[in-house]
Protein backbone atom coordinates (compact mmCIF):
# COMPACT_ATOMS: atom_id res chain seq x y z
CA UNK A 1 0.00 0.00 0.00
CA UNK A 2 1.36 3.67 -0.10
CA UNK A 3 0.49 6.38 1.51
CA UNK A 4 -1.60 9.98 0.49
CA UNK A 5 1.81 11.48 0.50
CA UNK A 6 3.82 9.11 -1.80
CA UNK A 7 0.75 9.50 -4.27
CA UNK A 8 0.77 13.47 -4.48
CA UNK A 9 4.48 13.38 -4.99
CA UNK A 10 4.23 10.61 -7.71
CA UNK A 11 1.30 12.13 -9.26
CA UNK A 12 3.13 15.87 -8.92
CA UNK A 13 6.11 13.74 -10.89
CA UNK A 14 4.09 12.50 -13.62
CA UNK A 15 2.13 16.45 -14.24
CA UNK A 16 5.88 17.75 -14.61
CA UNK A 17 7.17 15.17 -17.05
CA UNK A 18 4.17 15.50 -19.29
CA UNK A 19 4.63 19.32 -18.46
CA UNK A 20 8.37 19.02 -19.86
CA UNK A 21 7.37 16.95 -22.63
CA UNK A 22 4.96 19.76 -23.76
CA UNK A 23 7.58 22.49 -23.40
CA UNK A 24 9.69 20.56 -25.78
CA UNK A 25 6.88 19.62 -28.18
CA UNK A 26 5.43 23.04 -28.48
CA UNK A 27 1.71 22.54 -30.08
CA UNK A 28 1.74 19.40 -31.04
CA UNK A 29 -1.36 17.06 -31.91
CA UNK A 30 -4.17 16.01 -29.88
CA UNK A 31 -4.87 12.29 -30.00
CA UNK A 32 -7.29 9.81 -27.33
CA UNK A 33 -5.41 7.03 -25.97
CA UNK A 34 -6.76 3.66 -24.75
CA UNK A 35 -5.94 2.36 -21.31
CA UNK A 36 -3.54 -0.07 -21.26
CA UNK A 37 -4.80 -3.50 -20.97
CA UNK A 38 -2.83 -7.19 -20.97
CA UNK A 39 -4.60 -8.28 -23.90
CA UNK A 40 -3.25 -10.03 -27.64
CA UNK A 41 -4.21 -9.16 -31.08
CA UNK A 42 -7.26 -11.52 -32.07
CA UNK A 43 -5.17 -12.64 -35.20
CA UNK A 44 -1.90 -12.63 -35.85
CA UNK A 45 -1.01 -12.33 -39.32
CA UNK A 46 1.70 -14.20 -41.20
CA UNK A 47 3.30 -10.60 -42.59
CA UNK A 48 3.30 -8.82 -39.40
CA UNK A 49 7.08 -6.88 -38.37
CA UNK A 50 8.00 -5.86 -34.77
CA UNK A 51 6.95 -2.25 -34.09
CA UNK A 52 4.89 -0.60 -31.41
CA UNK A 53 1.91 0.81 -32.88
CA UNK A 54 0.85 4.21 -33.02
CA UNK A 55 -1.51 5.64 -30.25
CA UNK A 56 -5.42 5.04 -31.23
CA UNK A 57 -7.49 8.15 -30.94
CA UNK A 58 -10.94 7.36 -29.69
CA UNK A 59 -13.87 8.39 -28.83
CA UNK A 60 -15.21 8.92 -25.34
CA UNK A 61 -18.00 6.33 -25.78
CA UNK A 62 -19.77 4.34 -23.35
CA UNK A 63 -19.01 0.57 -22.05
CA UNK A 64 -21.42 -0.49 -25.33
CA UNK A 65 -19.93 -0.98 -28.32
CA UNK A 66 -21.24 -2.99 -31.53
CA UNK A 67 -18.00 -4.23 -33.89
CA UNK A 68 -18.62 -3.29 -37.65
CA UNK A 69 -15.63 -4.74 -38.95
CA UNK A 70 -15.59 -8.16 -41.56
CA UNK A 71 -15.97 -11.58 -40.38
CA UNK A 72 -12.88 -13.01 -39.38
CA UNK A 73 -11.84 -16.27 -37.69
CA UNK A 74 -13.42 -15.70 -34.29
CA UNK A 75 -12.17 -16.67 -31.21
CA UNK A 76 -13.37 -19.77 -29.15
CA UNK A 77 -13.69 -19.29 -25.38
CA UNK A 78 -14.43 -23.20 -23.93
CA UNK A 79 -13.60 -21.58 -20.38
CA UNK A 80 -16.07 -18.57 -19.76
CA UNK A 81 -14.03 -17.97 -16.89
CA UNK A 82 -12.16 -14.69 -17.80
CA UNK A 83 -9.46 -13.87 -18.66
CA UNK A 84 -7.95 -16.86 -19.41
CA UNK A 85 -8.95 -18.43 -22.30
CA UNK A 86 -8.81 -20.54 -25.55
CA UNK A 87 -5.56 -20.05 -27.57
CA UNK A 88 -6.27 -17.24 -30.47
CA UNK A 89 -6.74 -18.11 -34.56
CA UNK A 90 -2.87 -17.78 -34.99
CA UNK A 91 -2.93 -17.44 -39.19
CA UNK A 92 -5.35 -15.67 -41.38
CA UNK A 93 -4.63 -16.69 -44.88
CA UNK A 94 -6.04 -17.03 -47.98
CA UNK A 95 -9.90 -16.68 -48.31
CA UNK A 96 -11.89 -14.73 -45.70
CA UNK A 97 -15.06 -17.05 -46.58
CA UNK A 98 -14.90 -20.52 -44.65
CA UNK A 99 -17.07 -23.21 -42.38
CA UNK A 100 -15.34 -24.67 -39.55
CA UNK A 101 -16.25 -28.02 -37.79
CA UNK A 102 -14.66 -29.64 -34.83
CA UNK A 103 -15.74 -31.71 -32.24
CA UNK A 104 -13.66 -31.49 -28.66
CA UNK A 105 -13.63 -33.23 -25.11
CA UNK A 106 -16.54 -32.15 -22.32
CA UNK A 107 -18.72 -33.03 -25.28
CA UNK A 108 -17.95 -29.64 -27.57
CA UNK A 109 -18.75 -29.24 -31.22
CA UNK A 110 -17.75 -26.90 -32.66
CA UNK A 111 -19.33 -24.90 -35.83
CA UNK A 112 -18.76 -21.10 -37.44
CA UNK A 113 -19.57 -19.85 -40.73
CA UNK A 114 -18.35 -16.81 -42.33
CA UNK A 115 -19.16 -15.39 -45.56
CA UNK A 116 -17.80 -11.45 -47.00
CA UNK A 117 -18.49 -10.37 -50.46
CA UNK A 118 -16.03 -8.09 -51.06
CA UNK A 119 -15.88 -8.63 -55.32
CA UNK A 120 -19.25 -6.32 -55.55
CA UNK A 121 -17.95 -3.02 -56.96
CA UNK A 122 -19.29 -0.34 -54.29
CA UNK A 123 -20.54 -2.83 -51.47
CA UNK A 124 -19.52 -5.03 -48.98
CA UNK A 125 -21.46 -7.49 -47.07
CA UNK A 126 -20.63 -10.62 -45.34
CA UNK A 127 -22.86 -12.93 -42.70
CA UNK A 128 -21.16 -14.87 -39.31
CA UNK A 129 -22.64 -18.02 -37.44
CA UNK A 130 -20.91 -19.06 -34.46
CA UNK A 131 -21.65 -22.52 -32.18
CA UNK A 132 -19.90 -23.41 -29.07
CA UNK A 133 -20.94 -25.55 -26.43
CA UNK A 134 -19.43 -27.65 -23.73
CA UNK A 135 -20.32 -29.93 -20.60
CA UNK A 136 -18.48 -31.52 -17.62
CA UNK A 137 -19.42 -34.75 -16.25
CA UNK A 138 -18.03 -34.91 -12.99
CA UNK A 139 -19.57 -31.20 -11.91
CA UNK A 140 -23.28 -31.29 -12.20
CA UNK A 141 -24.39 -28.66 -14.37
CA UNK A 142 -20.89 -27.36 -15.28
CA UNK A 143 -22.07 -26.41 -19.02
CA UNK A 144 -22.67 -23.54 -21.42
CA UNK A 145 -24.01 -23.16 -24.83
CA UNK A 146 -22.94 -20.02 -26.93
CA UNK A 147 -24.43 -18.97 -30.28
CA UNK A 148 -24.14 -16.13 -32.29
CA UNK A 149 -25.35 -14.63 -35.69
CA UNK A 150 -24.62 -11.95 -37.44
CA UNK A 151 -24.51 -9.87 -40.46
CA UNK A 152 -22.93 -6.24 -42.09
CA UNK A 153 -23.27 -4.51 -45.20
CA UNK A 154 -21.01 -1.49 -45.93
CA UNK A 155 -22.02 1.25 -49.29
CA UNK A 156 -19.76 3.28 -51.07
CA UNK A 157 -21.65 5.95 -52.46
CA UNK A 158 -18.98 8.80 -54.48
CA UNK A 159 -17.68 10.38 -51.61
CA UNK A 160 -19.30 8.58 -48.48
CA UNK A 161 -19.23 5.20 -46.42
CA UNK A 162 -22.40 4.36 -45.41
CA UNK A 163 -22.58 0.82 -43.60
CA UNK A 164 -25.01 -1.00 -40.78
CA UNK A 165 -24.71 -4.49 -38.61
CA UNK A 166 -26.84 -6.38 -37.02
CA UNK A 167 -25.71 -8.79 -34.46
CA UNK A 168 -27.74 -11.63 -32.23
CA UNK A 169 -26.27 -14.23 -29.00
CA UNK A 170 -27.88 -16.43 -27.07
CA UNK A 171 -25.69 -17.50 -24.06
CA UNK A 172 -27.03 -20.17 -21.93
CA UNK A 173 -24.93 -21.15 -19.04
CA UNK A 174 -25.45 -22.18 -15.52
CA UNK A 175 -24.98 -21.55 -11.70
CA UNK A 176 -23.01 -24.98 -10.68
CA UNK A 177 -21.07 -22.95 -8.62
CA UNK A 178 -20.19 -25.42 -5.84
CA UNK A 179 -16.66 -24.54 -5.60
CA UNK A 180 -13.76 -27.58 -4.98
CA UNK A 181 -16.48 -29.92 -3.37
CA UNK A 182 -17.13 -32.11 -6.67
CA UNK A 183 -18.82 -34.77 -4.12
CA UNK A 184 -21.91 -32.14 -4.21
CA UNK A 185 -21.81 -32.47 -7.92
CA UNK A 186 -24.72 -35.35 -7.05
CA UNK A 187 -26.87 -32.36 -5.31
CA UNK A 188 -30.41 -32.63 -6.09
CA UNK A 189 -30.26 -29.06 -7.85
CA UNK A 190 -32.04 -29.79 -12.07
CA UNK A 191 -30.13 -28.20 -14.54
CA UNK A 192 -33.46 -26.33 -15.12
CA UNK A 193 -33.05 -24.64 -11.63
CA UNK A 194 -29.74 -22.72 -12.11
CA UNK A 195 -30.15 -22.29 -16.00
CA UNK A 196 -29.16 -18.26 -17.05
CA UNK A 197 -30.13 -17.04 -20.33
CA UNK A 198 -28.21 -13.77 -21.42
CA UNK A 199 -29.78 -12.95 -24.99
CA UNK A 200 -28.43 -9.35 -26.69
CA UNK A 201 -29.68 -7.89 -30.27
CA UNK A 202 -27.19 -5.51 -31.49
CA UNK A 203 -27.39 -2.76 -34.15
CA UNK A 204 -25.33 -0.25 -35.36
CA UNK A 205 -26.14 2.42 -38.47
CA UNK A 206 -23.40 4.93 -39.08
CA UNK A 207 -22.19 6.97 -42.09
CA UNK A 208 -18.69 8.96 -42.98
CA UNK A 209 -16.39 10.87 -45.55
CA UNK A 210 -14.44 8.51 -46.79
CA UNK A 211 -12.63 10.69 -48.97
CA UNK A 212 -11.04 13.95 -47.90
CA UNK A 213 -12.89 17.21 -49.48
CA UNK A 214 -11.95 20.72 -50.20
CA UNK A 215 -12.96 21.42 -46.46
CA UNK A 216 -10.85 19.42 -45.13
CA UNK A 217 -13.23 18.29 -42.55
CA UNK A 218 -13.92 14.42 -41.64
CA UNK A 219 -16.83 13.50 -39.75
CA UNK A 220 -18.52 10.19 -38.85
CA UNK A 221 -22.04 9.73 -37.29
CA UNK A 222 -22.90 6.79 -35.93
CA UNK A 223 -26.25 4.93 -33.80
CA UNK A 224 -26.30 2.20 -31.57
CA UNK A 225 -29.34 -0.16 -30.17
CA UNK A 226 -29.10 -3.24 -27.89
CA UNK A 227 -31.55 -4.88 -25.93
CA UNK A 228 -30.80 -7.55 -23.61
CA UNK A 229 -32.97 -10.04 -22.04
CA UNK A 230 -31.91 -11.95 -18.82
CA UNK A 231 -34.22 -15.23 -18.12
CA UNK A 232 -33.40 -16.11 -14.42
CA UNK A 233 -34.52 -13.00 -13.01
CA UNK A 234 -36.30 -11.94 -16.35
CA UNK A 235 -35.23 -8.71 -16.57
CA UNK A 236 -34.49 -6.79 -19.58
CA UNK A 237 -32.53 -3.45 -20.84
CA UNK A 238 -32.14 -1.60 -23.81
CA UNK A 239 -29.93 1.32 -24.75
CA UNK A 240 -30.07 3.73 -27.81
CA UNK A 241 -27.10 5.75 -28.21
CA UNK A 242 -25.14 7.91 -30.91
CA UNK A 243 -21.69 9.52 -31.70
CA UNK A 244 -21.24 12.13 -33.44
CA UNK A 245 -17.44 13.10 -34.60
CA UNK A 246 -16.35 16.10 -36.49
CA UNK A 247 -12.49 16.87 -37.30
CA UNK A 248 -11.29 19.93 -38.88
CA UNK A 249 -7.55 20.19 -40.43
CA UNK A 250 -5.76 23.57 -40.84
CA UNK A 251 -2.08 24.26 -41.46
CA UNK A 252 -1.46 20.94 -42.47
CA UNK A 253 -0.46 19.23 -39.32
CA UNK A 254 -2.97 21.00 -37.46
CA UNK A 255 -6.42 20.17 -36.30
CA UNK A 256 -9.69 21.30 -34.29
CA UNK A 257 -12.05 18.27 -33.12
CA UNK A 258 -15.92 18.00 -31.88
CA UNK A 259 -16.67 14.69 -30.13
CA UNK A 260 -20.23 14.25 -28.92
CA UNK A 261 -21.92 11.24 -27.55
CA UNK A 262 -25.34 10.67 -25.81
CA UNK A 263 -26.92 6.82 -24.25
CA UNK A 264 -30.86 6.56 -23.35
CA UNK A 265 -30.70 3.09 -21.80
CA UNK A 266 -34.02 1.66 -19.56
CA UNK A 267 -32.84 -1.55 -17.15
CA UNK A 268 -36.31 -2.95 -15.56
CA UNK A 269 -36.66 -6.37 -13.11
CA UNK A 270 -39.31 -7.23 -10.83
CA UNK A 271 -38.71 -4.36 -8.32
CA UNK A 272 -37.30 -1.67 -10.00
CA UNK A 273 -37.45 0.24 -13.67
CA UNK A 274 -34.22 2.30 -14.07
CA UNK A 275 -34.20 5.41 -16.69
CA UNK A 276 -30.76 7.01 -17.59
CA UNK A 277 -29.53 9.56 -19.55
CA UNK A 278 -26.31 10.65 -20.32
CA UNK A 279 -24.28 13.19 -22.72
CA UNK A 280 -20.78 13.88 -23.11
CA UNK A 281 -19.76 16.37 -25.44
CA UNK A 282 -16.25 17.23 -25.99
CA UNK A 283 -14.14 20.03 -27.91
CA UNK A 284 -10.19 19.17 -29.02
CA UNK A 285 -7.20 20.36 -30.70
CA UNK A 286 -4.35 18.04 -32.09
CA UNK A 287 -1.12 18.26 -33.79
CA UNK A 288 0.75 15.55 -35.63
CA UNK A 289 4.00 15.27 -37.44
CA UNK A 290 6.69 12.84 -38.18
CA UNK A 291 8.35 13.90 -35.16
CA UNK A 292 5.72 14.56 -32.33
CA UNK A 293 2.34 14.47 -31.58
CA UNK A 294 0.12 15.39 -28.89
CA UNK A 295 -3.64 16.03 -28.57
CA UNK A 296 -6.18 17.12 -26.20
CA UNK A 297 -10.06 17.20 -25.27
CA UNK A 298 -11.94 18.11 -22.43
CA UNK A 299 -15.46 17.94 -21.71
CA UNK A 300 -18.25 16.90 -19.66
CA UNK A 301 -20.51 13.79 -18.97
CA UNK A 302 -23.75 14.94 -18.10
CA UNK A 303 -25.55 11.82 -16.13
CA UNK A 304 -29.32 13.66 -15.40
CA UNK A 305 -28.32 16.43 -13.21
CA UNK A 306 -24.92 15.51 -12.63
CA UNK A 307 -21.89 16.61 -14.49
CA UNK A 308 -18.91 14.95 -14.51
CA UNK A 309 -15.44 16.48 -15.78
CA UNK A 310 -13.81 14.53 -18.66
CA UNK A 311 -10.88 14.88 -20.62
CA UNK A 312 -8.46 13.03 -22.90
CA UNK A 313 -4.69 14.30 -23.47
CA UNK A 314 -2.16 12.80 -25.38
CA UNK A 315 1.91 13.68 -25.99
CA UNK A 316 4.84 11.83 -27.21
CA UNK A 317 8.08 12.87 -28.66
CA UNK A 318 10.49 10.98 -30.31
CA UNK A 319 13.90 11.00 -28.70
CA UNK A 320 15.49 8.70 -31.04
CA UNK A 321 14.35 7.96 -34.51
CA UNK A 322 11.98 4.98 -33.80
CA UNK A 323 13.93 3.47 -31.13
CA UNK A 324 13.08 5.84 -28.31
CA UNK A 325 9.52 7.77 -27.62
CA UNK A 326 8.54 9.30 -24.69
CA UNK A 327 5.24 9.97 -23.96
CA UNK A 328 2.72 11.13 -21.54
CA UNK A 329 -1.24 11.05 -20.91
CA UNK A 330 -3.99 11.65 -18.76
CA UNK A 331 -7.92 10.21 -19.36
CA UNK A 332 -10.81 10.61 -17.32
CA UNK A 333 -14.05 9.18 -18.26
CA UNK A 334 -17.63 8.72 -17.51
CA UNK A 335 -18.15 4.65 -17.62
CA UNK A 336 -22.13 3.59 -17.76
CA UNK A 337 -22.45 0.73 -15.77
CA UNK A 338 -25.49 -1.61 -16.86
CA UNK A 339 -26.70 -5.49 -16.33
CA UNK A 340 -25.03 -5.97 -20.01
CA UNK A 341 -21.70 -4.45 -18.75
CA UNK A 342 -21.68 -6.72 -15.88
CA UNK A 343 -23.26 -9.89 -17.22
CA UNK A 344 -19.95 -9.81 -20.16
CA UNK A 345 -17.68 -9.53 -17.26
CA UNK A 346 -18.98 -12.10 -14.89
CA UNK A 347 -21.86 -14.11 -16.21
CA UNK A 348 -22.95 -15.29 -12.74
CA UNK A 349 -24.12 -11.82 -11.64
CA UNK A 350 -27.59 -10.73 -10.08
CA UNK A 351 -29.86 -8.72 -12.39
CA UNK A 352 -30.88 -6.63 -8.72
CA UNK A 353 -28.18 -5.15 -8.09
CA UNK A 354 -27.36 -1.57 -8.06
CA UNK A 355 -26.41 0.32 -11.12
CA UNK A 356 -24.04 3.31 -9.95
CA UNK A 357 -21.82 4.97 -12.69
CA UNK A 358 -17.96 4.88 -12.56
CA UNK A 359 -15.99 7.96 -12.72
CA UNK A 360 -12.38 6.67 -13.70
CA UNK A 361 -9.02 8.70 -14.10
CA UNK A 362 -5.53 7.22 -15.72
CA UNK A 363 -2.60 9.27 -15.46
CA UNK A 364 0.21 7.59 -17.22
CA UNK A 365 3.93 7.79 -18.41
CA UNK A 366 6.45 5.86 -20.40
CA UNK A 367 8.73 4.64 -22.95
CA UNK A 368 7.83 2.82 -26.35
CA UNK A 369 10.33 1.93 -29.16
CA UNK A 370 11.64 -0.38 -31.75
CA UNK A 371 15.11 -1.45 -33.14
CA UNK A 372 15.09 -3.86 -35.78
CA UNK A 373 13.12 -7.27 -34.82
CA UNK A 374 12.54 -6.46 -31.26
CA UNK A 375 10.05 -4.08 -29.98
CA UNK A 376 9.01 -2.30 -26.67
CA UNK A 377 6.60 -0.66 -24.18
CA UNK A 378 7.14 0.27 -20.46
CA UNK A 379 4.94 2.31 -18.65
CA UNK A 380 3.48 3.67 -14.92
CA UNK A 381 0.56 4.85 -14.52
CA UNK A 382 -1.85 6.12 -11.32
CA UNK A 383 -5.48 5.87 -11.82
CA UNK A 384 -8.20 7.12 -9.19
CA UNK A 385 -11.70 5.52 -9.76
CA UNK A 386 -14.60 6.60 -8.14
CA UNK A 387 -17.28 3.92 -7.77
CA UNK A 388 -15.25 1.07 -9.02
CA UNK A 389 -17.41 -2.29 -9.26
CA UNK A 390 -16.23 -5.12 -7.30
CA UNK A 391 -17.89 -8.83 -7.86
CA UNK A 392 -18.54 -10.79 -4.16
CA UNK A 393 -20.66 -13.78 -3.89
CA UNK A 394 -24.22 -13.23 -2.17
CA UNK A 395 -24.28 -14.52 0.98
CA UNK A 396 -28.29 -15.78 0.92
CA UNK A 397 -26.91 -17.45 -2.59
CA UNK A 398 -23.54 -17.98 -2.91
CA UNK A 399 -23.59 -19.24 -6.42
CA UNK A 400 -24.45 -15.92 -7.67
CA UNK A 401 -22.92 -12.56 -7.18
CA UNK A 402 -23.55 -8.98 -6.44
CA UNK A 403 -21.56 -5.49 -6.98
CA UNK A 404 -19.91 -3.37 -4.47
CA UNK A 405 -18.42 -0.55 -5.33
CA UNK A 406 -15.86 1.74 -3.96
CA UNK A 407 -13.10 4.52 -4.40
CA UNK A 408 -10.16 3.13 -5.53
CA UNK A 409 -6.80 4.42 -6.47
CA UNK A 410 -4.22 2.59 -7.89
CA UNK A 411 -0.46 2.30 -8.59
CA UNK A 412 0.48 0.13 -11.40
CA UNK A 413 3.23 -0.92 -14.24
CA UNK A 414 2.61 -2.16 -17.54
CA UNK A 415 5.41 -4.15 -19.60
CA UNK A 416 5.32 -5.31 -23.07
CA UNK A 417 8.36 -7.20 -25.89
CA UNK A 418 8.03 -8.55 -29.00
CA UNK A 419 10.27 -10.15 -31.28
CA UNK A 420 9.86 -11.53 -34.83
CA UNK A 421 12.17 -13.99 -36.72
CA UNK A 422 11.31 -12.87 -40.33
CA UNK A 423 7.89 -14.54 -41.13
CA UNK A 424 8.24 -17.65 -39.02
CA UNK A 425 8.90 -16.84 -35.08
CA UNK A 426 7.04 -13.91 -33.45
CA UNK A 427 7.40 -13.99 -29.93
CA UNK A 428 5.68 -11.70 -27.54
CA UNK A 429 5.37 -11.19 -23.76
CA UNK A 430 3.53 -8.49 -21.88
CA UNK A 431 2.33 -7.96 -18.32
CA UNK A 432 0.64 -6.20 -15.69
CA UNK A 433 1.07 -5.16 -12.11
CA UNK A 434 -1.20 -3.26 -9.88
CA UNK A 435 -1.36 -2.25 -6.38
CA UNK A 436 -4.97 -1.06 -5.22
CA UNK A 437 -6.00 1.29 -2.57
CA UNK A 438 -9.25 1.46 -1.52
CA UNK A 439 -11.30 3.97 0.86
CA UNK A 440 -14.44 1.05 2.37
CA UNK A 441 -13.31 -2.44 1.14
CA UNK A 442 -10.56 -4.84 2.38
CA UNK A 443 -9.46 -5.70 -0.68
CA UNK A 444 -10.23 -5.48 -4.40
CA UNK A 445 -12.18 -8.77 -4.46
CA UNK A 446 -11.48 -10.87 -7.34
CA UNK A 447 -8.58 -8.40 -8.97
CA UNK A 448 -5.54 -9.97 -8.95
CA UNK A 449 -2.43 -7.78 -9.09
CA UNK A 450 -0.30 -9.42 -11.57
CA UNK A 451 -1.06 -11.02 -14.98
CA UNK A 452 1.10 -11.94 -17.49
CA UNK A 453 0.64 -13.28 -21.30
CA UNK A 454 3.49 -15.14 -22.94
CA UNK A 455 2.87 -15.91 -26.99
CA UNK A 456 4.84 -17.75 -29.38
CA UNK A 457 3.98 -18.34 -32.88
CA UNK A 458 5.86 -20.69 -35.04
CA UNK A 459 5.54 -21.44 -39.02
CA UNK A 460 7.10 -23.75 -40.79
CA UNK A 461 6.73 -23.15 -44.77
CA UNK A 462 3.31 -22.20 -44.82
CA UNK A 463 2.38 -25.15 -44.26
CA UNK A 464 2.42 -25.97 -40.44
CA UNK A 465 1.34 -23.33 -37.75
CA UNK A 466 2.14 -24.08 -34.16
CA UNK A 467 1.04 -21.42 -31.04
CA UNK A 468 1.95 -21.59 -27.73
CA UNK A 469 0.25 -19.60 -25.11
CA UNK A 470 1.18 -19.11 -21.62
CA UNK A 471 -1.42 -17.14 -19.56
CA UNK A 472 -0.90 -16.20 -15.63
CA UNK A 473 -2.43 -14.56 -12.98
CA UNK A 474 -1.55 -13.70 -8.73
CA UNK A 475 -3.98 -14.63 -6.75
CA UNK A 476 -7.21 -13.04 -5.44
CA UNK A 477 -9.28 -12.46 -2.53
CA UNK A 478 -13.31 -13.16 -2.38
CA UNK A 479 -15.38 -11.85 0.58
CA UNK A 480 -17.89 -14.14 2.30
CA UNK A 481 -20.40 -13.43 4.71
CA UNK A 482 -19.60 -11.61 8.17
CA UNK A 483 -16.92 -9.89 6.61
CA UNK A 484 -14.74 -13.08 6.15
CA UNK A 485 -12.39 -13.22 3.07
CA UNK A 486 -11.07 -16.42 0.86
CA UNK A 487 -8.32 -16.29 -1.13
CA UNK A 488 -8.11 -17.73 -4.46
CA UNK A 489 -5.03 -19.55 -5.68
CA UNK A 490 -3.48 -18.04 -8.48
CA UNK A 491 -2.81 -19.97 -11.99
CA UNK A 492 -1.27 -20.65 -14.70
CA UNK A 493 -2.64 -21.75 -18.08
CA UNK A 494 -0.90 -23.43 -20.65
CA UNK A 495 -2.58 -23.76 -24.52
CA UNK A 496 -1.06 -25.26 -26.92
CA UNK A 497 -2.19 -25.32 -31.09
CA UNK A 498 -1.37 -26.72 -34.38
CA UNK A 499 -3.00 -26.18 -38.12
CA UNK A 500 -1.96 -27.80 -40.86
CA UNK A 501 -2.54 -26.47 -43.85
CA UNK A 502 -3.16 -28.51 -47.34
CA UNK A 503 -3.93 -25.34 -49.16
CA UNK A 504 -5.32 -22.65 -49.69
CA UNK A 505 -9.30 -24.30 -49.30
CA UNK A 506 -8.42 -26.96 -46.69
CA UNK A 507 -6.62 -26.99 -43.11
CA UNK A 508 -7.24 -29.33 -40.21
CA UNK A 509 -6.55 -28.47 -36.53
CA UNK A 510 -6.02 -29.40 -32.86
CA UNK A 511 -5.30 -27.47 -29.61
CA UNK A 512 -5.40 -28.07 -25.69
CA UNK A 513 -6.32 -26.21 -23.28
CA UNK A 514 -4.74 -25.71 -19.49
CA UNK A 515 -2.62 -28.77 -20.73
CA UNK A 516 -1.55 -28.84 -16.42
CA UNK A 517 -5.45 -29.07 -15.69
CA UNK A 518 -5.62 -27.10 -13.07
CA UNK A 519 -8.99 -26.62 -11.08
CA UNK A 520 -8.09 -22.79 -10.76
CA UNK A 521 -11.40 -20.54 -9.53
CA UNK A 522 -11.90 -16.81 -11.71
CA UNK A 523 -14.92 -16.40 -9.41
CA UNK A 524 -15.20 -18.01 -6.36
CA UNK A 525 -17.26 -21.51 -6.30
CA UNK A 526 -16.86 -21.82 -10.04
CA UNK A 527 -13.88 -23.95 -10.95
CA UNK A 528 -12.59 -24.36 -14.33
CA UNK A 529 -13.11 -27.41 -16.95
CA UNK A 530 -9.82 -27.89 -16.31
CA UNK A 531 -8.24 -29.43 -19.64
CA UNK A 532 -9.66 -29.61 -23.03
CA UNK A 533 -8.82 -30.70 -26.02
CA UNK A 534 -10.25 -30.59 -29.62
CA UNK A 535 -9.70 -31.25 -33.44
CA UNK A 536 -11.36 -30.15 -36.64
CA UNK A 537 -10.99 -29.24 -39.82
CA UNK A 538 -11.53 -25.78 -41.82
CA UNK A 539 -12.91 -25.26 -45.51
CA UNK A 540 -12.13 -22.08 -46.88
CA UNK A 541 -13.41 -20.49 -50.20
Amino acid sequence: MFGLKHKMLLSVAMLFVATGIFAQVGNEEVIVVKEYEATIQDAQKVNIQPNIPEVEETKPVLSYNVPSKDYKDATFEANPLKPLSMSKEKLEKYNTSFIKIGFGSQLMPIAQLAYNDNKTKDLKFGILYNHLSAREFKVKNQRFVDDEAGVYLKYYPKNFEVGTNFTFRNYRTHFYGIGNDTALADTGIKANDVRQVFRTYNAEVYFKNALRNKYDVDFKQSFRFNYLQETFGKANEWFFAGTTEIKKTFLKNHYAGLLFDFDVSRLHHDTTILTRTIFTPMLGYGYNNDDSKAHGYIGVGVNGKKAVFVTDAHIEKRLYEHSLILYASYNRHLQKNSLLSHSQTNNFIEDTITMTNTAAGNLLTGIKGTVQNFSYNVAFHFGHIDNMPLYVNDTLDMKRFTVVYDKVQMLGFHAEAGYNIKEWLRLSVLGDYNIFQLKNEARAWHEPNLKVTFRANYIWKNKIVVGLDLYGISSTYAKLAGGQEKKLKGTADLNLSFEYIMNKHISFFAAANNIANIKYQRWNNYQSYGIIGWVGAKFSF
